[in-house]
Order: structure tokens, then C-alpha cells, then sequence
């Protein structure tokens, strides 16, 4: 068995495509995978399952949901080493009043796209594109509006997305690295 986390998209946003995670600890138990934590109401889950693509276990997980639950989701799936190199990877200093966002993509954009997004970037927000990650820097004490939100950037890039804050990115890699060193 290998440690994989599942980042979902948009459940438990606003009160829509509602899953209590319980439900969706059973729900990822019912496929045979162990040790599944979740963490927060947003549908970050940790699980242990044999050795597969990335792209066969987040179609796994998302034809589930929407057999059990009706609800379309989009399942972005990672390891926890390449989490790890994701999270040390971050490109911006830190900063007072700036909050700091990773996005899991589905796919490594294309170039023209990538371009386009990171001109984007301005003095109350920032992006940064590696590989299927997106970084985003965010002032959050300023008045003035910013473009990022995970709409935006689906819209920007063509693919499906979901962000995190840096701070629940670490503690799912905790949740993720403990299990491994068992």
C-alpha cells in the first residue's frame, strides 16, 4: 500500500454538494483503501492504497461520490513526498498581511496559458505556475479586489482546480507523513 491525499473540489462550499466527512471516510474505506483520515470540512482526505496512477485513483474517488452522494466533484490526487517538494517549493517570501495558496491542477497548463496567468500578477496578488501546482500570493489587507479564486483560475488555465492555504497544506502533509513513518 502506498499513501496518496485527495484534495476535492467545492464540497461543503456555501452549503452546496454537501458530504459529512464521515461519510466520506466510509466512502473511501467501501474501495478497499486504509488508514483514511480527513482533514477539515473540504473534503482533504488521507488514504493508503495500492500502487496506481494518480489519474486512476482520482476517477475512482470521483465516480464514487457521484454514485453515492450525486455529486460531481473534481479529485485532484497527490503523494505526500511530491506534497513535501510542492510546499518547499513555494516561491514568495513572506510578508505581513499576505496570505500564501497552493492550487492542485489537474493537468501541467500550457504555456501560453501559464504566461497569461503569471502577467496577471499585480501588487495585492501574485501567481506562480510549476508543473500541475499553481502559487498564489495574496494581500489580504488591502481594500482593493483580488482575481484570484478557484473559478478564475479554471477559467485562466482551462483545467480543473482547487486551492488550499499553506497552512492546511502542512498539516495534511503531517497527517500524510506520520502514516509513512509507521
Amino acid at each position: 500500500m502506498k499513501n496518496y491525499i485527495a484534495f476535492l473540489r467545492a464540497i461543503n462550499v456555501g452549503g452546496h454538494r454537501k458530504i459529512k466527512m464521515a461519510d466520506l471516510r466510509a466512502l473511501i474505506e467501501s474501495l478497499g483503501f486504509q488508514n483514511v483520515k480527513t482533514y477539515i470540512q473540504s473534503g482533504n482526505t488521507v488514504f493508503a492504497a495500492p500502487p496506481e496512477q494518480r489519474d486512476e485513483l482520482a476517477n475512482i474517488i470521483k465516480k464514487q461520490i457521484e454514485d453515492s452522494f450525486g455529486h460531481d466533484v473534481q479529485v485532484l490526487i497527490r503523494e505526500p513526498e511530491e506534497l513535501k517538494n510542492i510546499l518547499a517549493g513555494f516561491p514568495f517570501k513572506e510578508k505581513d498581511g499576505w496570505k500564501g495558496y497552493i492550487g492542485f491542477l489537474s493537468d501541467k497548463p500550457d504555456s501560453e496559458s501559464i504566461k497569461n496567468l503569471e502577467s496577471q500578477s499585480s501588487a495585492i496578488e501574485q501567481f506562480k505556475i510549476s508543473d500541475d501546482n499553481l502559487y498564489v500570493f495574496v494581500d489580504k489587507e488591502t481594500n482593493q479586489k483580488a482575481n484570484f479564486s478557484n473559478g478564475f483560475i479554471e477559467k485562466e488555465l482551462g483545467l480543473h482546480a482547487t486551492t488550499r492555504n499553506l497552512r492546511t497544506v502542512q498539516k495534511i502533509l503531517n497527517m500524510a507523513s506520520a502514516d509513512t513513518q509507521k
